[in-house]
């Protein structure tokens, strides 16, 4: 990344973690955007909200799923990556790429939502919200499925605070850091959300901060979409020759995804792109212990670390 531009940068940033794509691509340009004291129109505001909660709300369905997978309960495996196969559709009959790469850049976004991508958004929804409820009461009273998720790989209140465990995996912990509510960046600061947290810290706990988020989710891509506001969705980057710095903390669906740039004519001097994983990952150590080998599978993918984000 040093020496490129910032449209070169933004791109890079994005593929950090492909699953974060969004979360990347949206810290990176909050950071710049702070570099260059550069305003952002509210419509490009609240669309980088909407982008950012359909990949997390496709990320938790696949997840939900997967861990039911690794404990051989495939039905639900099945039914959760349908509806995430849903999520990604809408993605991109909205915004033109399943995983909404390359929208959002220094300054905004590359791409509007139009009445199409919001009515096929809405409509995705709907089949979520009908659908969904049925699938968490399968996994509560499935009772072969629940003895391999209860008490397996807790992860300790304590430890998850010492190493600042962000995400679903601190907030099944007791850890209620949250940065769309702890920093309260726009538009979160205007939108109404519960941040879920349990303090068992299982892999069961790990399942239900994702479902509770998923609801969350829900309701706030539609609080987004009711309240986008009319406008540009996006503004010119601009140009300093002098040396500036920014950074700035989103919430991506693993947890906080923290990016630091300093910016010099224009151009990436130096830039820190840091992973929630790098706090997570120690853990998986941690929950592994006295569990038996046919566990390990359910523990890290309750965890669900990224591999890519690590290796930075």
């Amino acid at each position: 990344m040093t020496g490129a531009s910032l449209e070169r940068a933004v791109q890079l940033a994005g593929r950090v973690s492909g699953d974060s794509t969004v979360a990347y691509a949206y810290a990176f340009a909050r950071a710049a955007e702070a570099a260059l004291e550069l305003t952002v129109p509210d419509r490009a505001v609240w669309l980088r909200a909407l982008m950012a909660e359909l990949e997390r709300l496709a990320n938790h369905l696949g997840d939900i799923g997967a861990i039911c997978n690794d404990a051989s309960f495939t039905l639900m495996h099945a039914h959760c990556s349908v509806l995430r196969e849903s999520v990604l559709r809408a993605s991109h009959s909205a915004f033109g790429h399943r995983l909404m790469r390359d929208i959002i850049v220094t300054g905004g976004v590359t791409r509007d939502l139009d009445g199409a991508g919001v009515d096929i958004i809405r409509s995705t929804l709907d089949s979520i919200r009908a659908r969904f409820p049925a699938l968490i009461e399968l996994y509560d009273n499935t009772a072969s499925l629940q003895d391999r998720t209860v008490d397996t790989g807790v992860l300790k209140p304590a430890l998850a605070k010492q190493y600042a465990a962000g995400g679903y995996i601190g907030r099944a912990s007791g850890r209620s850091f949250d940065a769309r509510r702890s920093l309260a960046y726009p538009p979160y600061d205007r939108l109404r959300f519960d941040v879920p947290v349990l303090t068992e810290g299982d892999v069961n706990a790990r399942v239900w901060i994702r479902v509770r988020e998923v609801e969350q989710s829900l309701a706030l891509i539609a609080q987004i979409l009711d309240g986008l506001p009319e406008g540009a969705p996006g503004t010119h980057a601009g140009h300093r020759r002098e040396a500036r710095e920014g950074m700035a903390i989103v919430e991506g669906f693993r947890g906080d995804v923290l990016v630091w740039l300093r910016l010099r004519d224009g151009r990436i001097e130096r830039c820190h792109l840091r992973d929630p994983s790098w706090f997570q990952w120690p853990l998986l150590e941690a929950v592994i212990e006295d569990n038996i080998v046919a566990d390990f599978p359910l523990c890290n993918k309750s965890f669900n670390c990224s591999y890519s984000g690590q290796d930075l």
